[in-house]
């Protein structure tokens, strides 16, 4: 039974955590107009001053003035106060929009001239600084802005993406992108000021009725807000440190291509040499599976036999192939793919093998159905020999600048495509390289581990083709150099 002394002990108690409550509550609503004050006489001391010698006018001589000066003030800082969330998206943001469209224009011959795009000619007048003329600028969403520069005569694209670092730094932004128009004779210069892939891109099932489809997949979304959309029946190369979200690059690729799996569409090979760690979720899927390069090595021999004699069918009746349940696509998708391109150096003759048949089905694989889709941690030609075969490339977050160079090209990373800058908070963003040569910045949905799950029984493959593989005799030890006895003499 409570005492009256606690009783009355536990009350004050209450009171002055009440008390206390009340004071922080009551301070911070003093600091937050005080310092909303400081910070508009700091960023706008003009009008600070225009207000200030209003008020003080008002009350010494005009009561509606000094009325209409309070209104000025107080309504717009009760707005913010009370509905923050509409104040910024209709007064905050178009002005500071505004703000920063204004001081681009007023600025730009002098950003031209910085940059090193200036020229200074001779005149009857003294010297005429000459710059790129600023066309058209817009806001294309809340946060990117964009401009469309005319080159002046012998200026070429590559001029403007050689200066663009210095033009995202003078202009304040966080990312600048530089598109060539379709003859690259002039170009559009995108200015991003917010990242609009920081959220994560959640991933969809697919639909048990969705219809099966081989041409695209839907892989996440582009920097646009567009749906980011990679072609399937094209060799494919994603590079990326570890934890930069080639899995869900993976997954996604199976996401689309589940209904075309379970209707035989399409048949996957899956290779996992991590020992079965990143596709053992979802063997089912997979017509035929390896985990050890001795069972990956095998089934990319048994998928070039397969390649040559369904080309020597279509051989004088069609110059590609077309799927279909009697003949279908069949991927290769090959996770650490450099366990089969560079790690096997201790098994020779395995490594000859598995390049030959990598070349086979990189070179002569698409006309007749057959494509490879790797992912790798290293980009590097001594670890990929057949890198430059790969007809569409994939850069998530890589180590260095080189390295993106070695996925993307130079180009690619002089346009703005800045992998090795990815932040380790955002597994899944990247660059992606058409066949076009167009480069995308894009971010990968992620699929959880219950969706890969809840696809492989859902979606299972129809038929299961299991590998075969022959033990393999390690590599002779070398002969020893030692010389006789008599051969010395």
């Amino acid at each position: 039974m409570t005492t009256p002394v606690a009783s009355w002990g536990g009350s004050v108690i209450t009171g002055i955590r009440w008390i206390v409550r009340g004071l922080r509550t009551g301070l911070g609503e003093v600091w937050w107009w005080i310092g909303g004050g400081l910070r508009f006489v700091r960023r706008a001391p003009a009008r600070a001053l225009a207000w200030t010698a209003g008020t003080v006018y008002g009350y010494l001589h005009q009561t509606w003035l000094l009325l209409t000066a309070l209104v000025v003030a107080v309504v717009p800082a009760l707005w913010a106060r009370c509905w923050p969330t509409s104040y910024l998206r209709l007064v905050v943001h178009p002005a500071w929009r505004r703000r920063i469209r204004r001081s681009l224009r007023r600025t730009w011959p002098m950003l031209m001239e910085r940059s090193g795009l200036g020229r200074r000619v001779i005149g009857k007048d003294g010297t005429e600084l000459h710059t790129p003329a600023l066309g058209r600028s817009r806001w294309e969403d809340p946060d990117v802005l964009v401009v469309t520069p005319q080159l002046m005569v012998g200026q070429t694209v590559e001029d403007l993406v050689a200066v663009s670092e210095r033009l995202r730094t003078t202009v304040g932004s966080r990312q600048i992108r530089i598109i060539p128009n379709d003859t690259h004779t002039g170009c559009t210069v995108r200015f991003l000021f917010a990242d609009p892939l920081a959220a994560v891109v959640e991933a969809r099932f697919p639909s048990p009725n969705l219809a099966a489809t081989i041409t695209t997949a839907e892989m996440g979304v582009t920097e646009d807000g567009q749906p980011w959309r990679v072609p399937i029946p094209v060799s494919t190369l994603t590079a990326g440190c570890t934890g930069s979200g080639k899995a869900s690059a993976m997954w996604m690729l199976l996401l689309n291509l589940a209904p075309a799996i379970r209707s035989g569409l399409v048949q996957v090979y899956g290779v996992d040499l991590k020992g079965g760690m990143e596709l053992g979720l979802g063997t089912r899927l997979f017509t035929r599976y390896a985990t050890t390069p001795d069972q990956a090595v095998v089934l990319l021999e048994d998928a070039v036999q397969a390649m040559t004699a369904r080309a020597a069918t279509l051989a004088g009746h069609a110059r590609s192939h077309t799927p279909s349940t009697a003949a279908p696509l069949v991927l290769v998708l090959i996770d650490e793919l450099a366990m089969l391109t560079s790690y096997l150096s201790n098994q020779r003759e395995l490594f000859q093998r598995a390049d030959k048949a990598l070349r086979a089905l990189l070179g002569l694989g698409r006309a007749p159905g057959f494509v490879v889709w790797g992912f790798l941690q290293d980009p590097r030609k001594d670890t990929v020999p057949q890198r430059h075969m790969f007809t569409q490339t994939i850069a998530l977050r890589l180590r260095e600048r080189e390295e993106v160079a070695m996925v993307l090209s130079d180009g690619a990373v002089a346009a703005g495509a800045a992998c090795h800058k990815i932040p380790r908070t955002t597994p899944g963003v990247g660059y992606a390289l058409t066949e076009d040569g167009d480069v995308t910045r894009v971010r990968c949905a992620f699929v959880p581990d219950d969706m890969i799950r809840a696809l492989a029984a859902h979606f299972r493959a129809p038929v299961q083709i299991p590998i075969h593989a022959p033990e393999l005799a390690p590599d002779a030890a070398p002969k020893s150099r030692t010389r006789t006895a008599r051969s010395r003499s």
